[in-house]
């Protein structure tokens, strides 16, 4: 239990991490593919009363268990169906993400640890940003910590039972931890910290004998919840191959760059490098050994270096390249980076040039962005001769106001990296910290509210618009030629519309008996503009509405309205 004065610090993170988080949440549309696939399958969830079923289309959707589509569909009963409620769940895991870092922080190491850490985590890109957001990752990747902390404190606590076959209660926490992740995300939550099992073995296998018992208690504990979960589900809704269209879709991943995300085998170095930014910079400086460490600490380090590792290694295999696969490095990441900046500050290790160069440069590179963005956009008409891509081309024609004042973000940014590095160069260790950390937390936050909505338009804006002005409708309507969860969440789908029902009704796919078939009302469709000819050709029923930001829209009139 946490001391008395231990309190103030945790009621601190509360008030920093739910002012930071939750304002504006609500204030852009969900992103097409996965914010809106998610928040859609609650959605669904809802209307159907069923809670058991992951959905989408009212279709039994294999492709992820339920646990965080429950979190955000009790979120919408309490908020309704909306954007801050999709994205609720994300900001209060983000939360208690930071409470348990500082958590187990102050007993590894102590307090200053933790508010280091916290600090770390809240001013470093990505890992803010996430905790913003409607997708199932920061969910997933809390339970895989969690797990691997307690895997940690099962191989520490007790050295003398680390070669033995003891099984304590800190493995059966860790399992009943990973299971949450399996039921969030599948099978994947077990990979990644029985791989890291392996590798404290490998590195330790002249002392240690293989943990072949633990590995199974593990394996047992993790993955009961989600077995009986998906046999539950088969036996309620009679589909047998749930299970295999499962399993077949995490091969799909692992093997093949799928929805067309492929990338080189950096792709994830890059992407942390910067993402991360700037931990990742402080925790290049974190791998040289300290004599000061004590034996829990030392351990505690290899396993977030194992951690770290094994996520790299693992997704630069896997085929599929996307940005959210390896954010489960975040934790690992920033606990290096406060790791170094602990041993900079209390313990006197030195400062090198290097690290105040790379700061610098990274700094200067996403300040300038920031600074130069807006002018872009306002001036977007003397860059359009340059673009040769035709949606690109048309995106960019989206009409939003820019008034050139949202530069100030960068402005401020690149004064608050100025200021850390005069701390930095005067030996301010603590005081350099805590400017460009916080500095580029309040930055991130002023970048989610006022860039942010100037953006979205740009890239789905119009779909959005077109389907919640058809959600009030009694009409058909779906996506032609790309792929997209918007018409679904946004147009409000209609189980008796679905493609469920159709099916069932006319023994067809709904994209192909709204495009061709004998429909009984109006049916409505978007498609972007590069593939406009192509549809004209294979469907010429469909009627040209509009066209608005490189998108196109049609209707399909029913033959009786069309006779009328």
């Amino acid at each position: 239990m946490p001391e008395k004065k231990d309190f103030k610090y945790y009621i601190l993170i509360i008030i920093v991490a739910s002012l930071l988080f939750i304002p504006n949440i609500g204030n852009v549309h969900l992103f097409d593919w996965d914010e809106i696939n998610f928040a859609e399958a609650a959605r669904e969830m809802i209307v159907t009363g069923d809670y058991l079923t992951v959905r989408i289309d009212y279709q039994p959707f294999s492709e992820k268990p339920p646990l965080f589509i429950w979190f955000q569909a009790i979120s919408m009963n309490i908020f309704g169906v909306n954007e801050f409620a999709a994205r609720l769940p994300n900001a209060l895991i983000g939360i208690v993400s930071l409470i348990f870092i500082f958590n187990i922080s102050r007993k590894i190491f102590d307090e200053k640890f933790g508010l280091l850490w916290v600090v770390t985590y809240l001013g470093s890109i990505l890992p803010h940003f996430y905790f913003k957001s409607g997708i199932i990752d920061p969910l997933f990747n809390l339970f895989i910590f969690t797990g691997v902390y307690f895997i940690y404190r099962h191989f520490s606590d007790n050295p003398e039972f680390s070669n033995a076959r003891k099984i304590d209660k800190t493995l059966v926490i860790s399992g009943l931890m990973i299971s949450l992740a399996v039921l969030t995300k599948g099978p994947v939550g077990l990979l990644l910290p029985a791989l890291c099992v392996l590798a404290f073995w490998f590195l330790g296998r002249k002392k240690l004998k293989f943990p072949f018992l633990k590995l199974v208690v593990l394996s047992i504990i993790s993955m009961t919840p989600f077995l009986v979960w998906k046999i539950v589900v088969i036996l309620y809704t009679a589909d047998h191959q749930s299970l295999i269209e499962f399993i077949l879709y995490q091969i799909r991943l692992l093997t093949t760059a799928d929805a067309g995300h492929g990338g080189p085998f950096y792709y994830h170095f890059v992407i942390l490098m910067i993402g991360c930014f700037p931990a990742s910079i402080f925790a290049l400086r974190s791998f040289k050994l300290q004599l000061e460490d004590n034996f829990k600490q030392s351990s505690f380090k290899l396993w977030n270096i194992i951690l770290l590792s094994v996520v790299l290694i693992v997704f630069s295999i896997v085929e599929t390249k996307i940005v959210h696969y390896s954010s489960l490095a975040y934790f690992p990441i920033t606990f290096l980076g406060a790791y170094f900046a602990y041993s900079l500050i209390y313990r006197n290790n030195s400062w090198k040039t290097s690290t105040n160069w790379l700061i610098g440069i990274f700094g200067l590179i996403i300040a300038s962005l920031f600074i130069i963005i807006p002018f872009v956009f306002k001036n977007v008409s003397s860059v359009l001769p340059y673009i040769k891509d035709k949606l690109t081309l048309e995106l960019l024609k989206t009409n939003v106001y820019w008034s050139g004042y949202e530069a100030l973000v960068g402005v401020a940014f690149l004064l608050i990296l100025i200021d850390s590095m005069i701390h930095f160069y005067k030996k301010q260790h603590l005081q350099g910290y805590l400017v460009l950390f916080f500095g580029t937390a309040i930055t991130l936050f002023l970048f989610m509210t006022i860039f942010v909505p100037k953006i979205e338009p740009y890239t789905q804006g119009a779909t959005v618009e077109f389907y919640e002005k058809l959600s009030t409708q009694n009409v058909y309507f779906e996506a032609v030629g790309y792929k997209s969860y918007a018409p679904y969440f946004y147009g409000k789908m209609k189980l008796e519309n679905s493609d469920l029902t159709i099916e069932r009704r006319f023994h067809q796919k709904r994209s192909d008996w709204i495009l061709t078939g004998v429909i009984d009302k109006p049916a409505y469709f978007s498609a972007k503009i590069t593939s406009v000819d192509g549809i004209k050709k294979d469907y010429p029923d469909l009627i040209e509405l509009y066209r608005k930001n490189g998108f196109v829209f049609f209707i399909r009139m029913p033959i009786t309205a069309i006779a009328n």
